[in-house]
């Protein structure tokens, strides 16, 4: 008899990017032999968002019939049903971010193993699985990162050079053309509900000011129809978010948010990559961190350069010169007045010089069509189910043998200041603090959080995000071999000046 899976996954297969995924995770499995019973979406219907009638009735009807061997669940899967033994024999969860129900996966003894989709989200992960309890001496997961393995995402344009039909969307608007007729320069920034609208608009403002001085074409940005919609109703009525200083900056400038920003409904692949070709950058400057970053490869897949404030996965997409460009600074992260002033230069430099751009996207175009590729994917995902069959391996080290690292998440840490930035927050370490740092960074757990006198300093340092806990150098099992992610870890690249500079090690 063939094996029997559940699959819980949000997104319905081919309707977003996660879809997209989602449904090459139920091919491989039904190319596995497995019998396959697919549940998508949280709520059933549009009443279970306050009254779950309808998840009541799924859950009674799951519950009747018996266990399957194996269950598989997205991040926001994990809203259809929670992980049971009654549910399925084994457990695997996979993130296409951090997102969904955290208290139902976090240290969970159910779940088999944890599957990530870029090694970004897999250190991160493991960073939260490993948070220290330094009185009880033990993680909060502790199989630690032994339950955490990778995925090789493929994209669909990788199969299909205008994308998969199967995607939702429309053709691009004759705005868009019409806009290119007149001259204009377009930018792209689409992903609806990522960006940081301030940063973002204070890029567009200083390359309007740019363009005028030096008598260039203006730019403008393409942007999701949702978002633009919302800029405009925070500037006319304050809410959902407060934007003063954006409101003041349009009116010094004797600019409207459509002088910025070019409005699109969702687009269909073929579309999306059309504009892509049409585009001479794309902005990717997010207020939340990308677990993977398919947006920004597909546009350097059509040549059309990315830059960004490398907010998670985007910072480590492509290795430097492939075609996304990651420029922040301390003073961009604290909003200081003209800080992307430097953004908006750089762009119009590569507007103005496009050479060198268009050979990194010539670069990174192809690093993505070698690294990315439906057989990478296949055999990443076999090799998890191959392990969930296996009998899970005791750790390998002990609480005390775990070794203090800088934390996954950390963008930026300036020893002059002390501050720094991360995907978490942004905020400012005290004196004590960096000291602190200074003296635990490499150093093995066992050596550290004895009594009670500065524990509560070292506690936060990892509740803001600051320090994780990682297994001992050359412990952890080599990193996949089928061919993603060789340029992963960055070391501290992205730490300058650091702090941390002589001291990090990853």
């Amino acid at each position: 008899m063939s094996p029997k899976a559940y699959l819980f996954l949000e997104a319905e297969p081919f309707q977003s990017a996660s879809g997209a995924i989602n449904a090459w995770v139920e091919e491989e499995l039904r190319a596995l032999g497995h019998g396959i019973e697919r549940h998508n979406h949280s709520r059933p219907n549009a009443g279970d968002t306050g009254i779950p009638l309808g998840n009541a009735r799924r859950l009674l009807a799951l519950r009747s019939r018996p266990p399957a061997d194996l269950a598989v669940f997205c991040d926001l899967g994990l809203g259809i049903h929670a992980p049971s033994r009654e549910l399925a024999r084994r457990t695997f969860v996979f993130f296409h971010g951090l997102h969904g129900q955290p208290t139902t996966w976090l240290g969970n003894p159910l779940i088999d193993l944890y599957g990530t989709l870029s090694p970004y989200i897999h250190d991160t992960l493991s960073s939260l699985l490993m948070t220290p309890d330094w009185r009880q001496r033990r993680c909060l997961e502790p199989r630690g990162t032994q339950v955490v393995d990778s995925l090789v995402p493929t994209l669909p344009c990788l199969e299909a050079t205008d994308g998969d039909a199967r995607m939702p969307g429309g053709e691009l608007p004759a705005s868009v053309q019409e806009a290119l007729g007149r001259g204009e320069v377009l930018g792209h920034a689409i992903q609806p509900s990522k960006a940081d609208w301030l940063a973002v608009c204070s890029i567009l403002l200083h390359l309007r000011a740019l363009t005028r001085a030096y008598g260039h074409p203006p730019v403008r940005l393409v942007v999701a129809a949702q978002d633009f919609a919302l800029i405009q109703h925070a500037l006319r009525y304050g809410y959902p978010f407060p934007v003063p200083a954006l409101a003041s900056a349009l009116q010094s400038a004797e600019a409207r948010l459509e002088d910025l920003l070019l409005p699109v409904p969702l687009l269909s692949q073929p579309a999306l990559f059309r504009l892509f070709r049409e585009a001479r950058f794309g902005l990717s400057y997010n207020a939340s961190p990308e677990p993977f970053g398919m947006y920004v490869l597909e546009s350097v897949l059509n040549g059309c350069p990315v830059y960004t404030n490398g907010a998670g996965n985007n910072r480590h997409a492509l290795p430097p010169g492939h075609g996304i460009i990651v420029r922040e600074s301390p003073e961009m992260v604290s909003g200081a007045p003209g800080a992307h002033a430097t953004v908006a230069a750089r762009i119009l430099q590569d507007i103005l010089a496009p050479g060198p751009v268009r050979e990194a996207c010539q670069r990174g175009a192809a690093l993505i069509r070698r690294t990315f590729t439906r057989e990478a994917f296949s055999a990443s995902l076999r090799a998890c189910v191959a392990r969930l069959e296996s009998d899970a391996a005791a750790p390998r080290w002990s609480f005390d043998e775990l070794v203090v690292r800088l934390s996954p998440i950390v963008r930026r840490l300036d020893e002059a200041s002390g501050r720094f930035s991360s995907d978490y927050v942004n905020a400012a370490l005290s004196p004590e603090e960096r000291d602190l740092m200074h003296e635990v960074l490499g150093r093995p757990a066992g050596q550290l959080g004895h009594g009670e006198t500065g524990l509560a300093l070292l506690e936060g340092l990892f509740d803001k995000g600051v320090l994780s806990l990682a297994p001992p150098a050359g412990s952890e099992p080599p990193r996949p071999t089928w061919g993603a992610w060789p340029w992963y870890p960055p070391g501290s690249a992205f730490l300058e000046p650091s702090l941390l500079q002589d001291t990090v090690t990853r």
